[in-house]
């Protein structure tokens, strides 16, 4: 029976940490891959967030795609050497087809690679990932530990705020008459990650206004309060303002991190965000 310490934990790198920053917590970053012209760039190794900030913010027309089939398997084959099993858990399968490759390579290595989809990305992919951490701490079987933790990934939400509607338009998301018109009126979009999906939420007058929505919406999902974590694409200040504000009301904000590129590129420099779970 594989103990957590004999488990090597994978995410991608919506995960929000670097790989320098996520290997202090035990997790080894695969990249997703940035695609701008004709060139592919992986992730945080050959494209830095301040590059894609400012190549969106220049007007350059950027893409994300999955992690690349050679990357995961190098990554399993490595840590398979020095660990009896391998669990990787990544962003939802309904936003990025890393999962389906990756358990398509998982299937190489047999029962000593499991691969999740955390059903969220960012903070929410990183709550999950501790989580089965800790159901394999507390001596869930192996076997059974995407069934056991099916609830807790089921209650794992994410709220979104971008600050323009230029690149959710860019990205084919609202169309050129929803932009011009919230444009016009200040009109932002509460973009609500569940169940794997982005979904739109409520509508909100400007970024501050947005803010406030977004504790008012973790507040309408943990009325008994969860862990945070907080998510920002060149956006320090507004992620700030955001903690001071859950803190204020005594939410447990476990950290900020960057909002990497597969969020970057579709809602756009500036983008807010926040993740949370139910207590564990």
């Amino acid at each position: 029976m594989p103990t957590a310490s004999k488990v090597a934990f994978v995410a991608d790198s919506t995960l929000g940490l670097s790989p320098e920053e996520a290997l202090k917590q035990g997790i080894h970053v695969v990249p997703q891959q940035v695609i701008w012209g004709n060139r592919t760039l992986r992730d945080q190794l050959a494209i830095a967030d301040e590059e894609v900030l400012d190549l969106l913010r220049r007007g350059e027309r950027l893409s994300t795609s999955q992690v690349a089939l050679e990357d995961l398997r190098s990554t399993y084959e490595t840590l398979l050497q020095t660990h009896e099993r391998v669990l990787s858990v990544h962003v939802s399968g309904h936003l990025s087809g890393t999962v389906a490759t990756a358990m398509a390579v998982a299937r190489e290595f047999g029962e000593r690679v499991k691969v999740l989809d955390s059903w969220s990305l960012n903070g929410g992919l990183l709550l999950v990932l501790e989580e089965a951490r800790r159901l394999l701490r507390r001596g869930v079987a192996w076997q059974h530990l995407e069934e056991a933790l099916a609830p807790y990934r089921e209650r794992v939400r994410g709220y979104v705020l971008p600050e323009t509607l230029i690149y959710l338009h860019r990205s084919g998301r609202i169309s050129g008459l929803q932009r011009f018109m919230g444009g016009l009126l200040s009109i932002l979009p509460v973009l609500e990650v569940k169940g794997g999906q982005v979904l739109a939420g409520p509508r909100v007058r400007g970024l501050k206004e947005g803010l406030r929505r977004l504790v008012e919406l973790f507040r309408r999902d943990f009325p008994d309060g969860g862990p945070v974590y907080l998510a920002h694409a060149g956006n320090p200040e507004g992620a700030r303002t955001l903690g001071e504000a859950l803190r204020a009301e005594g939410v447990e904000v476990l950290g900020t991190l960057r909002a990497r590129a597969a969020v970057s590129v579709h809602a756009g420099p500036g983008t807010v965000a926040l993740f949370a779970g139910p207590r564990g």
